[in-house]
């Protein structure tokens, strides 16, 4: 079945473009330059180390941040994201970016789609950060989270390959020990 997006809520297109708009005023980046749409937002997701390593399912222990967009060339490529985060006032522009997870997620939404075709059941496309553990990843979220899965966006660790489909328990063992490192601390024995 086709993957799909979150509705967003009714402003949020509006304070993305005027967000860009306001950003590239007067910039001269041949990036942004090329610069020829926006494709649809699609929800950003956070998720702690202390989550990850936890037993919750990631369903419910990530936190919903955000909206993130691609702005994409004539090629519908994605040259940059932006980004609103939710705060208590409601919703703000937060940020482009051009870094290789927006650059990237051309190829891992290709990889996405392709998985979620041949899946039996709807998914629902949104942005998985797990900052401790250095990875960023697109989420097909399924209705009940039984039948999530994660396409890590390049860089990420070692011990995942960008661009390949991954279940919630293979994501979680592959980032699990950094996980556990990153949350023991320095310790004097490491050096």
């Amino acid at each position: 079945m086709p993957m799909k997006v979150a509705a967003a809520p009714k402003n949020a297109l509006k304070l993305l473009q005027a967000g860009v708009q306001k950003h590239v005023a007067g910039m001269v980046d041949a990036t942004l330059g090329e610069i020829q749409g926006l494709a649809t937002p699609h929800r950003v997701f956070h998720l702690g180390l202390d989550a990850l390593v936890g037993e919750r399912p990631i369903a419910r222990a990530a936190k919903h941040v955000g909206w993130r967009a691609n702005l994409v060339d004539r090629r519908k490529k994605a040259v940059a994201a932006a980004e609103l985060a939710v705060t208590r006032a409601g919703l703000r522009f937060a940020s482009i970016s051009r870094g290789p997870h927006a650059t990237g997620s051309t190829e891992s939404e290709a990889v996405a789609e392709g998985w979620s075709r041949h899946a039996n059941a709807d998914h629902e496309l949104a942005l998985l950060r797990i900052p401790g553990a250095y990875c960023v990843a697109l989420w097909l979220r399924s209705g009940d989270g039984t039948q999530d899965a994660f396409v890590p966006i390049a860089p990420c660790p070692p011990s995942l390959t960008p661009n390949r489909t991954y279940g919630e328990s293979e994501l979680r063992a592959a980032l699990l020990p950094e996980a556990r490192k990153q949350l023991e601390g320095p310790s004097e024995d490491r050096g």
